[in-house]
């Protein structure tokens, strides 16, 4: 096939162009390559994939959000308060004489900054504190119908189960939980090797 113009001689571009075509055409033909069934292309393959993370982490998600909503709706029915006693000054939630070894400490540690007894002193204090404050408070749940409690539930149930869903249901988790090296052998196998 060598192109020959008007005046018989070979034209050097169009040759040099057809000889590298004809040199990818024989490299092309040296490489297998492999057909996929007709019904499947490697595209859809692909949107295969994605849809199926995507509808995981959409179970994932929404689990986590429906989780949050109920406990949220949860907390707002709970009423925090102080005891009778304590309101009064009467009862044992007082403490005013823990201040007197936070003031000692606070002032061994502006006299030196470097006093590790100073220190000690106030993280310990600053714990009694703490805990003396919510030892002190007294929590209730105010009156809800029984139908107000199941609506309030109801999405940390859904919630869950979506969630162990977006994991990879039970078997996903074991096998999370098997790679991150926090259990050793299948849960099912325990019992049957006994």
């Amino acid at each position: 096939m060598d192109n020959v113009n008007c005046s018989g001689s070979s034209n050097g571009p169009d040759n040099e162009v057809e000889n590298k075509l004809n040199e990818l055409e024989q490299e092309i033909s040296k490489i297998p390559h492999i057909d996929l069934p007709m019904s499947v292309s490697s595209q859809e393959l692909i949107k295969v994939s994605d849809a199926t993370t995507l509808k995981n982490d959409l179970f994932y998600f929404s689990g986590l959000t429906l989780i949050g909503f109920s406990v949220l709706v949860f907390f707002q029915h709970v009423r925090v308060g102080t005891g009778l006693f304590q309101v009064l000054g009467i009862g044992t939630g007082g403490f005013c004489l823990l201040l007197l070894p936070l003031l000692i400490g606070i002032g061994l540690i502006v006299y030196n900054r470097k006093n590790k007894i100073g220190y000690g002193i106030v993280s310990i204090t600053c714990a009694l504190i703490f805990y003396t404050v919510l030892s002190s408070l007294i929590m209730s749940f105010t009156p809800v119908s029984l139908l107000g409690l199941l609506i309030m539930l109801l999405p940390l149930v859904v919630g869950g189960s979506f969630l162990v869903k977006g994991l990879g249901g039970p078997k996903g988790i074991e096998d999370k939980l098997r790679q991150q090296g926090i259990i050793k052998a299948r849960i099912g196998s325990e019992s049957k090797t006994q």
